[in-house]
């Protein structure tokens, strides 16, 4: 009996146990089937109250970068770039040699505004500062050119010279320009042309005026030939312009017309000259100049070279050139040198 209960209530403990097994898998696999269930829903982002930010979040966000752009900003404004050009000691200091330049420019400017404004007839001023190429110009516009005409003949004769077409005929073509630029002899003058157009006067005159617009001068044109009566009758007249003949004397300065040779020629012919009356008239005793005069009736040209010094032996050479109209001759050549020597005072000051 006893072992007959025993063995019965064995086999119920097996059956209980056996259930109890069943719940817990069962129970397991629920657990299982559930994290699953969660891992997948939180994967494929059903879980959108997840994805929300709260209120609280989003205005302590909202906080954070607006605190975050404060602290970004202050930073930017203390750390500013410093530029040297807006520190004092970083600004360049003034060249004064180009100071200096500009300031004796200034001051012939204001020299030869005065003139022109102060005196009668019709003026026309070039001064270069002939280490700068700086340049003041009152009275552009093309003028009688009288004598003056002379440099671009002379120009012509070694222009070709240089090419080896110049037909002298036997002449000496040296004396005949050296009389046509030192005495300004108009016989010489006419002669050298009719060399240049071949012994045809009007072809010479036409080579002349070409001659000078091939060099750059194009206001300068011989149209009539050289009269010592001082016209030839037709009221035609030759014509240059202050800015040209300046400009000639110049490029001779510098060696660059024609040839460095045939440039040093020229100057050395008008370092010869014996009108002395204008400009060279207002420079100090023992300053070279080379110039060419112009005169006719109510004319009073001059174009010069000025080989200046100032006070500490410094060269400040330079180009001037006047050119008058409807003015009184004895006048106007007074004028003329007072001119000169306020422009020798302030390009040598």
């Amino acid at each position: 009996m006893t072992v007959a209960r025993h063995t019965k209530h064995s086999s119920g403990t097996r059956a209980t146990g056996s259930v109890v097994g069943l719940i817990l898998i069962a129970a397991l696999i629920a657990a299982l089937v559930i994290g699953v269930g969660g891992w997948m829903y939180a994967h494929n982002g059903l879980g959108t109250s997840h994805a929300k930010t709260s209120p609280v979040a989003s205005a302590s966000d909202s906080s954070a970068t607006a605190s975050a752009s404060s602290s970004t900003a202050s930073s930017k404004h203390e750390q500013r770039p410093v530029h040297d050009t807006l520190e004092r000691k970083a600004a360049p200091a003034p060249d004064l040699t180009t100071v200096a330049e500009e300031k004796r420019m200034s001051n012939v400017s204001s020299a030869v505004t005065a003139a022109v404004a102060g005196s009668g007839g019709t003026w026309s001023v070039y001064v270069e500062d002939l280490a700068t190429g700086k340049t003041v110009s009152v009275g552009g516009q093309p003028m009688v050119a009288a004598s003056d005409i002379k440099l671009y003949v002379m120009l012509a004769v070694y222009d070709k010279q240089h090419a080896g077409t110049l037909a002298t005929g036997g002449q000496d073509t040296t004396s005949l320009i050296n009389q046509m630029i030192t005495v300004s002899s108009n016989a010489a003058t006419n002669q050298l042309v009719l060399m240049v157009g071949d012994g045809d006067m009007a072809t010479g005159m036409q080579r002349v005026t070409g001659t000078a617009a091939r060099y750059g001068f194009s206001a300068s044109k011989q149209l009539r030939a050289l009269s010592d009566a001082g016209t030839d009758g037709t009221g035609t007249e030759n014509w240059t312009s202050a800015s040209d003949c300046g400009r000639f004397l110049a490029a001779l300065y510098r060696g660059k017309l024609v040839s460095a040779e045939a440039s040093r020629s020229m100057l050395d012919v008008l370092l010869g000259q014996t009108r002395r009356a204008k400009i060279p008239a207002g420079v100090p005793s023992g300053i070279q100049v080379a110039n060419k005069t112009g005169e006719l009736a109510g004319v009073e040209n001059d174009a010069a070279v000025v080989w200046g010094k100032a006070a500490d032996g410094t060269e400040r050479d330079y180009v001037m050139v006047v050119m008058t109209s409807g003015v009184v001759s004895g006048t106007a050549q007074q004028q003329i040198a007072a001119l000169s020597s306020q422009v020798y005072t302030a390009m040598t000051a």
